[in-house]
């Protein structure tokens, strides 16, 4: 449960007094001047219940058509004692008409339950196929339905697709499906405004932000029998915050997300390397 919803978590949140029209215009041109194949490493801090749970290390390039993402999600902390969690990700894809467009996407690692692999071949934006899902999955979950699978984007690609999005109009307005692999998760977000980002203690990036009001919600892929799925189709409410750093453009530097079993988990920006 823990590494999944992380991996919704991150792509919904990662790998995301202003004027819109200035802010839009200067970072297209940020976008239109970034060089080919320059690589940015982001380190988050996932919290939950006060304690350091997860780190994860997220290197992106990003161009005016096209990306390229690749995390790594590991347990941390005294969280270490009770998950374990190693898990390598990436993902590429394009952008068209200000959305993007997944390629193929593919994760692999071990958890509690062993080791695991998913791909998944989105073919830039028609049905995506999942071409090997590793352990396979149980007849204990209802299936997918084509209309679930097609046009959603992977974790990495929603973390893209809303950091272009403040990046070229300067709000993070967006909706779009999730798939990771047994699941479907719709997701929207709207924007509020400029807004003080709350007090964070391991993050060197303060002051005023785009907020981002966002909602995480499971739509498919529910166990048959569980006593949770009333509870796991709940709407799941969230905050993003987009600051906009020196040298680097606009990025999620802090969110917060309602997860219905472990209530409110927050993710900072630690530190960036270019």
């Amino acid at each position: 449960m823990m590494k999944q919803y992380f991996f919704k978590l991150m792509g919904v949140a990662c790998g995301l007094s202003f004027g819109f029209l200035d802010i839009a215009h200067a970072q297209s041109e940020d976008i239109t001047k970034t060089k080919q194949n320059q690589s940015i490493q982001l380190v988050y801090d996932i919290y939950n219940k006060g304690m350091h749970v997860i780190t994860v290390n997220a290197d992106y390039i990003l161009t005016p058509t096209t990306y390229k993402v690749k995390a790594n999600f590991a347990s941390a902390g005294m969280a270490s004692l009770v998950f374990s969690l190693n898990t390598n990700a990436n993902a590429e894809g394009v952008f068209k008409n200000g959305r993007a467009f997944p390629g193929t996407y593919q994760s692999i690692g071990k958890d509690k339950n062993g080791k695991f692999k998913l791909v998944m071949n989105s073919h830039y934006g028609s049905k995506t196929d999942i071409t090997t899902l590793e352990p396979a999955p149980r007849n204990d979950r209802d299936a997918l339905t084509l209309d679930q699978k097609t046009n959603s984007l992977d974790s990495l690609s929603a973390m893209a697709d809303l950091i272009y999005k403040v990046r070229t109009t300067g709000k993070c307005d967006s909706h779009f499906k999730m798939l990771d692999g047994v699941r479907s998760f719709s997701f929207q977000s709207e924007t509020v405004g400029e807004s003080e980002m709350p007090s964070t203690w391991t993050s060197p990036y303060k002051g005023k932000a785009i907020l981002c009001k966002a909602v995480a919600q499971q739509i498919g892929g529910f166990k048959i029998h569980s006593k949770n799925k009333v509870l796991l189709s709940q709407p799941q409410p969230g905050s993003i915050w987009f600051k906009n750093i020196d040298n680097v453009g606009y990025l999620p530097a802090r969110f917060d997300f309602k997860n219905p079993k472990m209530g409110i988990v927050t993710g900072v920006l630690r530190k960036i390397d270019k």
